[in-house]
This record gives C-alpha cells, sequence and structure tokens, in this order.
C-alpha cells in the first residue's frame, strides 16, 4: 500500500509539474513582443556653389582686406527622389579661425571673437534664421528638388588688423535634413522655428 500511494503521489506530481511547464510556456508565449518595421525613404541633399553649379567644399577667403565684401552662394540642393524635409546648415570655420590646440585661453577668446564678428557679416538668404551653436535653420518646407540659397556676401569685419594680411581662413557648411512629417514646428513671431 505505501508502494501504490508513493507512486500516486509521484504520478500526481509528475502531472502537476508538467501542468506548471505548460501554464509556463503558455505564458511566455503570450508575452510576446510585436515588433513593425518601417522603411522610410531616405532624404538626400548636397551643397553646392550656385554660380558655378560646382559640388561645394569651403570657402576659402584669402587676398582681401577688412571691411571688404566677397560674393559666394553655396546652396543646397534637396534631390528629387526625396520627400519633403526641413533642413539646417552648420558653419565651421578653419584657417586662422581654427581651434588651435597650443592656443592659450586669450587667444581662443580672441578667435572665438573673430568669428562672431565674420558671422554678423554673413548675409543669410531669405528663409534662414541663425539658431545655436552656428547652425542655421530654413523655416519653411523643402520640396524635392528645390534649390535653397543659405547666403550671398561675407563682409569681412572693419576692424580686423594687418595681422590677418595674406592669411586663409576657412567657412565649411555642413547640410543636414529630416523628413518633414517627422517633425512638428513651433511657432513664434507668426512663424514656424524648427529646432532639431
Amino acid at each position: 500500500m505505501t508502494r501504490k500511494r508513493i507512486f500516486a503521489l509521484g504520478l500526481a506530481g509528475c502531472i502537476l509539474s508538467a501542468g506548471g511547464i505548460g501554464v509556463t510556456a503558455v505564458s511566455f508565449m503570450r508575452q510576446e513582443e510585436e515588433a513593425v518595421a518601417v522603411l522610410a525613404e531616405p532624404v538626400q541633399l548636397e551643397l553646392c556653389l550656385l554660380t558655378s553649379g560646382e559640388r561645394y567644399e569651403e570657402d576659402q577667403v584669402t587676398g582681401i582686406l577688412p571691411g571688404e565684401s566677397v560674393k559666394r552662394e553655396p546652396a543646397v540642393i534637396l534631390d528629387a527622389d526625396s520627400p519633403e524635409a526641413y533642413i539646417r546648415v552648420r558653419f565651421a570655420f578653419g584657417g586662422i579661425l581654427g581651434p588651435d590646440e597650443d592656443e592659450s585661453e586669450s587667444e581662443r577668446e580672441e578667435r572665438l571673437e573673430k568669428i562672431r564678428q565674420l558671422q554678423d557679416g554673413i548675409r543669410l538668404c531669405r528663409g534662414w534664421i541663425m539658431g545655436e551653436d552656428d547652425t542655421c535653420y530654413y523655416k519653411e518646407r523643402v520640396a524635392p528638388g528645390s534649390i535653397i540659397p543659405v547666403y550671398d556676401q561675407v563682409t569681412i569685419p572693419e576692424d580686423w588688423d594687418n595681422h590677418i594680411a595674406e592669411k586663409i581662413f576657412t567657412i565649411v557648411l555642413s547640410a543636414e535634413a529630416v523628413r518633414a512629417d517627422s517633425l512638428d514646428p513651433w511657432m513664434g513671431e507668426g512663424e514656424a522655428f524648427y529646432f532639431w
């Protein structure tokens, strides 16, 4: 009788264990996550010079005097196969305006002040606003195939002295875009602004 009882208890334990394993497996199956993959069209753009149509690399400015202006027309072209987008352009400055790891704190401050002065002399085209971190934002949606001029003139600050004579500085632009349907604008002064 004890054998039958031990056998019955063992069988009951096996049945309960099998049931527990089954319930656990079912609960894991119900916790399955659903993942949906969405393939979005990439936004493609490039920078060029409007006057020549050449691909824009950088503006290298040399041989001009303080107070003189240089005509330049870099533009952003949104590829015709891209979706509508918002664009921004980031300015970087090189040559005598570029960072130098050996510069002192006062030299760094002087260099950054020269960059601020030069930025004041960059005449942005209609539709652009200057954001932070040397970044300009275009305020409107850009349609596929559009050519958006960034600036048309750079005026060298009048108070730059002759120690920059015969020196080279560069203005390097990089453009970025985000799909228009992926960005919500916020409104200010009657216009939409898009900082991203």
